[in-house]
């Protein structure tokens, strides 16, 4: 079956003549005539007849058109998920990420992208951060984005971006008229801190253990947002990454720059070699340009 004589079918049948057909189609008369009569060679059957000066279709034209149309229908669609494919527009991405990055910042990355990409499905799941480099590595998540890089030989681990540590006040504390807050300045406060499980427990309290710091270690949680709640009623400062500590509301407690830097990586989590997606190329491009001014989001 060829492409050019099923268009030159089609358009005979949607304007009623050979000549009307030739101008939809800015080919000459007899080009459509010879066109039609190579179809009806190849089917085996006239599709039209003349009577008089008019023409009429058979009704094996009729039956064939169905089929015709739905085929360009077809192509058409092809032709725009191509084009969609192309521009980034079309595909799905299942992303997983960690509680504080998940709530905090991916939203407002996938909202923006998707807003101009309505046939881009999203799935995006809320993990700790040995869940996702499980899940990525047994091909349940396309990639993640983790405080923690992977430490599996199927998996690699891309820098994102880096974040400074800030320290949290309740309100009303003495410290919160303070421009920056050291560590030597927690000296004997109730601190809530961090549980042994979380990567960054390590990182902080190597800094007040180096600088023989000692804090009243009164609350153990194991999520940032968790020591952010408890310092929010009172109960304690403490020292979270820069995304757990926007997440309270306005007013409900203080944020203040944090000395020594204590750094949080975020890391792209993937497959060693992923199947190629350009769909999920470009979102990752787009996230990696929206996290390097994450201080938009935190």
């Amino acid at each position: 079956m060829y492409i050019r004589q099923l268009e030159a079918f089609k358009a005979v049948m949607s304007m009623g003549s050979v000549s009307r057909a030739a101008e939809l189609l800015c080919i000459s008369q007899p080009a459509v005539s010879q066109l039609i009569n190579q179809l009806e060679l190849y089917c085996g059957f006239p599709l039209f007849e003349r009577k008089g000066k008019r023409l009429h279709h058979t009704r094996e034209a009729e039956a064939l058109l169905v089929e015709v149309e739905a085929m360009f229908t077809g192509v058409n669609r092809v032709v725009r998920v191509a084009a969609a494919l192309r521009e980034q527009k079309w595909g799905a991405l299942t992303i997983g990420a960690f509680p504080a990055i998940a709530r905090r910042v991916l939203p407002k990355i996938v909202a923006d992208y998707a807003s101009e990409r309505s046939n881009v499905v999203f799935h995006l799941q809320s993990m700790r951060s040995r869940s996702l480099i499980d899940a990525v590595a047994s091909h349940q998540l396309d990639f993640a984005v983790s405080f923690i890089p992977g430490d599996r030989d199927e998996i690699e681990s891309i820098p994102l971006q880096t974040l400074k540590a800030v320290c949290i006040l309740p309100v009303g504390h003495p410290l919160s008229e303070r421009q920056v807050v050291q560590a030597q300045d927690l000296a004997g406060e109730p601190f809530v801190s961090l549980g042994p499980q979380d990567q960054s427990r390590m990182l902080i309290d190597k800094i007040f253990d180096d600088l023989q710091v000692s804090r009243k270690m009164q609350i153990e949680t194991g999520q940032s947002e968790t020591a952010c709640s408890f310092v929010a009623l009172g109960a304690g400062v403490s020292v979270v990454d820069p995304i757990s500590a926007a997440g309270c509301k306005e007013g409900e407690l203080i944020v203040k720059p944090f000395e020594p830097d204590i750094t949080f990586n975020i890391w792209l989590i993937r497959q060693r070699m992923p199947v190629k997606s350009t769909v999920s190329d470009h979102f990752i491009r787009f996230m990696s340009e929206r996290l390097s001014a994450v201080s938009a989001f935190v």
